[in-house]
């Protein structure tokens, strides 16, 4: 009986090893210019002037993890991952309130999330209206981070 339990219990960390091991792969990043072009190929995301920078996520995280912008300008977080939701939001991880926007319909401490995970395909946008640093992590993958750049 001991030896079922045994192979049983093998069984299923192997089962939730295969599971989860794609989100701490090292998968390269993507640092591609082209990048908008071919996500709104890939993955039927509209292309359009109203964001200043797209930030992609895939499987292995958000690239570029850094970028700089405008104050009043807004980032594209697109997910390009092959299976996986991501929730970009404000840094901490889990109460998402280090960006100082608040209002009434937030979520969880600030403006600055989605509220939701994104499918792969979807996208969210927002727009920085404080200048400073401001980091970002993906609320379903807390290793997966990043940081806006916002000057005036």
């Amino acid at each position: 009986m001991k030896s079922i339990i045994s192979i049983v219990a093998v069984l299923l960390m192997a089962g939730v090893a295969y599971i989860i091991w794609p989100q701490f792969a090292n998968a390269p990043q993507i640092d591609d210019p082209s990048a908008t072009e071919r996500v709104s190929e890939q993955k039927n995301v509209p292309v359009d002037e109203q964001f200043a920078t797209l930030i992609t996520y895939t499987d292995g995280g958000y690239s570029p993890q850094t970028v700089s912008i405008k104050k009043g300008q807004t980032v594209r977080f697109v997910n390009n991952a092959e299976r996986q939701d991501t929730w970009p939001a404000s840094a901490i991880h889990p109460t998402h309130s280090i960006y100082p926007q608040k209002t009434d319909s937030d979520c969880l401490g600030s403006s600055f999330d989605p509220c939701h995970g994104l499918k792969p395909g979807e996208f969210w946008e927002f727009t920085f209206n404080e200048v400073g640093e401001w980091g970002f992590h993906d609320h379903l993958h807390p290793s997966k981070f990043g940081k806006i750049l916002v000057t005036e």
